[in-house]
């Protein structure tokens, strides 16, 4: 068995599993802020680090090319000594000795380590064999020839399922397109009624047909049995949301939860050295206290700063730690033409106000009269403003909920 630290005796070394955005992320805020020691980042995709968020928008007609999606050109990462490891699996995390273990037993020795892991899809219930999902770019590319033709059946109305539907509704094609929901509405978890039944009307206009409080008891690849006995046919495709990839958190003895692993709000785990970002990451809720995972892409990005100032503070580098983090999570998603913004708890609230005017709007949630969540349709340069402000009306990271 060897054991590998690259940068020489002495070198400080951070080891990041996941090429996300969160992981290269912190990767590259550490190398800008002065970070001198060894920087490895391991994946288990083939790719480079790529942009995730092409995957669901640019799904049918969008270009997923290496020149297009690629977050950075080849050459950058070894220009700024990042060693970007793909197709390499670890195994087992070691605290006790600060090594990592890769599928070839090769293990790796490291200072500081962070867990950017992310999730698998989950499975669909009744599942009889896999289903299409849509998490990699071998999954995109595999649904690209599966719904060339024929029907499509998306199960789940979530912020995914609703952007593959739009990326794969075809004008004056009908009913091509079915959405399964087994909520009573769309994006049920996420925003209010009035907010849910716009974006359905989005989808209905382009003939996607809409079937909510639908429950599936039995699906395969090619069809959906729900439970008042109806039979849909067509390529099915998963989208009811990821399950946290736990495994070296519990190999390590980390502290989890069913949000992800559980971390504080500068994403330290409580083991010495070891930290964990984006969407495994669970942060204290800012309202509640409680463990929560946010699957923004914003906010991988932003815990791949934090987590980047976190490691420096912890190794006493001369860094600047001050830069805030926003608590306050912000996601955007295009339906069709419309830009959509969440931000904030939307469906927190126990009073909501819409403002409308001809082509836009904002839906605003109140929680005992304080803004906590918003919604902003057609109107991208309120959500950030927004933010802000609940960001604003948050107790300081470390008071009570």
């Amino acid at each position: 068995m060897s054991v590998a630290r690259a940068g020489g005796p002495g070198s400080e070394s951070v080891v990041i599993v996941g090429t996300g955005v969160a992981g290269i992320t912190a990767a590259e805020t550490l190398r800008s802020n002065g970070f001198d020691g060894t920087i490895t980042v391991f994946g288990e995709e083939p790719h480079l680090p790529y942009r995730r968020t092409a995957l669901s928008k640019n799904l049918v007609a969008g270009d997923l090319s290496d020149t297009k999606i690629t977050l950075r050109p080849p050459g950058y990462w070894s220009e700024r000594g990042i060693d970007i490891v793909t197709s390499t699996r670890v195994v087992d995390v070691d605290p006790s000795s600060r090594r990592v273990r890769l599928a070839d037993v090769t293990e790796v020795a490291y200072d500081a380590l962070v867990l950017a892991t992310g999730g698998r899809a989950r499975r669909l219930p009744g599942q009889s064999s896999p289903s299409s999902s849509l998490r990699t770019r071998r999954d995109a590319e595999g649904l690209r020839e599966a719904i060339a033709d024929g029907p499509v059946i998306i199960i789940g109305g979530g912020l995914i399922g609703l952007e593959i539907a739009a990326a794969v509704a075809t004008p004056g094609e009908g009913s091509r397109v079915t959405v399964v929901e087994r909520g009573s509405s769309l994006l049920s978890r996420v925003v209010p009624p009035t907010v849910a039944e716009a974006v359905a009307t989005l989808h209905r206009e382009r003939g996607v047909r809409i079937l909510t409080g639908a429950v599936p008891v039995a699906t395969g690849p090619h069809s959906v049995t729900l439970s008042d006995g109806r039979t849909l046919t067509g390529t099915v495709i998963s989208a009811i949301g990821m399950e946290p990839e736990l495994g070296l958190a519990r190999s390590a003895g980390l502290p989890v939860d069913p949000a992800g692993i559980v971390v504080d709000d500068s994403l330290r785990t409580g083991v010495p050295g070891v930290y964990a970002a984006g969407d495994v990451a669970a942060r204290p809720h800012p309202l509640t206290g409680a463990p929560m995972r946010a699957e923004q892409w914003l906010t991988a990005t932003e815990h791949g700063r934090l987590v980047a100032m976190t490691i420096a503070a912890d190794l006493g580098l001369n860094a600047d730690t001050a830069a805030p983090v926003p608590r306050v999570p912000l996601a955007w998603t295009m339906q069709y033409s419309t830009n959509i913004q969440l931000v904030g708890w939307p469906n927190a609230g126990d009073r909501v106000d819409v403002e409308l005017d001809d082509s836009s709007s904002i839906v605003r949630s109140f929680s005992a009269g304080r803004l906590v969540g918003a919604v902003c349709i057609g109107r991208g340069g309120s959500g950030r403003s927004l933010r802000a402000e609940i960001e604003s009306s948050l107790q300081p990271a470390g008071v009570g909920g």
